[in-house]
């Protein structure tokens, strides 16, 4: 039985064990990019769930999560059927959006970290609804940010970039709000690369950011260039507007 341990009842983190199984693996025998994207969003369903802005909570009130932008940094992933543990903590908000940050542990050796800004949209509206009465204030942040993460800024000006691939949003693709969901854009991206170039690129660094909402049946087109701080890819939607920025280094 899988083993969950809480820092404190409804505190500010929550720690999630597991093994590291074949689905989440790549054929390296490694844990796949897109799948500790999964992880970090599962553990940080189940940490949200105990202050009732869990997926039921959100359903009730007509809510829904979005991810605004996220950045990882890989010291190494973990290995297959290797025990590790998924940490996710909180940082306090502001009025329209707030930070998730994110560990994957193997023992005293911290493996991957992750940085992300969360905000809550209306599916009556479309419109971000405010933190204030929704996001637990009274609560102890005592964990700060991880040091090795950092977000930068990235140009949405991809003229004369290289087309690396093309992509048709999926029935399987789309999550809650109706929408792509984050990792799957972060799937049909790596998807450009050949498994060779992959292990190339050797990403030790990736940090997404989500310009706007894309639906099935809409078509990607996946654009590449080279800049001092890494790869950097957009994916433009079908009017040519770019909706999903990202920089691999």
């Amino acid at each position: 039985m899988e083993k969950r341990i809480e820092t404190a009842p409804a505190g500010c983190s929550y720690i999630r064990e597991q093994m590291i199984l074949p689905s989440m693996c790549g054929g390296d025998s490694v844990m796949s990019i897109p799948a500790a994207f999964d992880m970090f969003q599962d553990t940080a369903t189940l940490h949200a769930d105990q202050f009732d802005i869990g997926p039921a909570g959100m359903k009730r009130r007509n809510y829904f999560w979005v991810i605004t932008r996220t950045s990882m940094h890989i010291c190494r992933l973990p290995e297959m059927m290797e025990k590790a543990s998924a940490v996710t903590w909180i940082q306090p908000a502001d009025r329209a959006k707030c930070e998730r940050d994110f560990a994957i542990v193997s023992g005293d050796e911290t493996l991957i970290s992750v940085r992300s800004i969360w905000a809550v949209m209306s599916h009556e509206t479309g419109r971000i609804v405010p933190m204030a009465g929704l996001y637990p204030d009274v609560i102890a942040f005592d964990v700060p940010t991880p040091s090795d993460v950092s977000f930068d800024k990235i140009s949405k000006d991809f003229d004369g970039a290289e087309e690396i691939g093309l992509y048709r949003i999926r029935s399987v693709d789309i999550d809650l709000g109706g929408h792509m969901n984050n990792v799957n854009y972060i799937r049909a991206m790596l998807g450009c690369f050949g498994s060779d170039e992959l292990r190339r690129l050797d990403i030790r660094d990736i940090e997404v950011q989500y310009v706007s909402q894309s639906y099935e049946g809409e078509l990607l087109r996946f654009l590449k260039r080279g800049s001092a701080d890494g790869l950097d890819i957009g994916a433009a939607g079908e009017n040519g507007r770019i909706v999903f920025l990202a920089r691999l280094s």
